[in-house]
């Protein structure tokens, strides 16, 4: 008995004094509280807030404004959507023609016989009445000629959907700039594709260009030797013969 008195006396004990130290560290954390609680209220009220996370379709990892879908086509359908146009352009003709045309007239003329009047007109013997008008012509004509163009161009070129036609088609425009030693080479295509036309790929050839226009120009020391000079030039314009 006396030695569970004993472990009651030491427990009393015990309890007794966690309380006064619990009391003390209480009334300081009550006296040191207000002063942290106003000092951190006042820092978040000065500190500005972000709208990263204002709105409930931000605060996940899902975001509808980056999302792309998993099944989404990726060829050009919309404004500002980007193709790209492979250009292989190849034309040729050729031309013959051939004239050829030929014309002889001849005329000979007399009087052999005129009531025997032509006895008695007085003539110069060297004077032949059966050969008087003697006249020959001819003409000859003989014409050809032959034209023949072959031309090829390959490129590739990545043009923006411009806008949407009513029937879904789409018109598109692109320029290309390509400078090389101060040779400068530019590309500018337009013209108008069906989207059932453009590969999976995101690639449409220029021969389904509708109403293509493809313009391939250079500017340079290079281009400028392939034309003549400006003295030659006017002298081809005003030059009659």
């Amino acid at each position: 008995m006396k030695r569970i008195g004993m472990i009651i006396i030491c427990m009393l004990t015990a309890l007794s004094l966690s309380a006064c130290g619990g009391g003390r560290a209480l009334k300081e954390s009550s006296t040191l509280t207000p002063d942290r609680t106003t000092a951190g209220a006042k820092r978040m009220a000065e500190t500005p807030r972000t709208n990263a996370y204002q709105t409930g379709s931000d605060a996940g990892l899902f975001r509808e404004n980056d999302y792309r879908g998993f099944f989404q086509d990726l060829r050009a359908h919309n404004v500002g959507d980007l193709v790209t146009i492979n250009i292989v352009e190849t034309s040729k003709a050729s031309k013959a023609a051939a004239t050829k045309t030929a014309r002889t007239s001849s005329i000979n003329a007399g009087v052999t016989n005129l009531l025997g009047y032509e006895k008695q007109v007085h003539m110069p013997p060297a004077f032949d009445t059966t050969s008087m008008f003697k006249a020959s012509m001819a003409n000859n004509f003989d014409g050809s000629g032959a034209t023949s163009r072959d031309e090829s161009m390959t490129a590739s070129i990545t043009a923006m959907v411009t806008r949407v036609l009513p029937n879904g088609n789409l018109f598109i425009e692109g320029t290309r700039r390509i400078r090389v030693n101060n040779e400068i080479q530019h590309i500018v295509l337009s013209g108008t594709i069906r989207p059932s036309d453009i590969s999976p790929d995101n690639t449409v050839l220029s021969s389904y260009i509708g109403d293509a226009r493809i313009d391939y120009t250079g500017k340079g020391p290079v281009s400028d030797k392939q034309r003549p000079g400006w003295l030659a030039r006017i002298l081809d314009v005003v030059w009659p013969f």
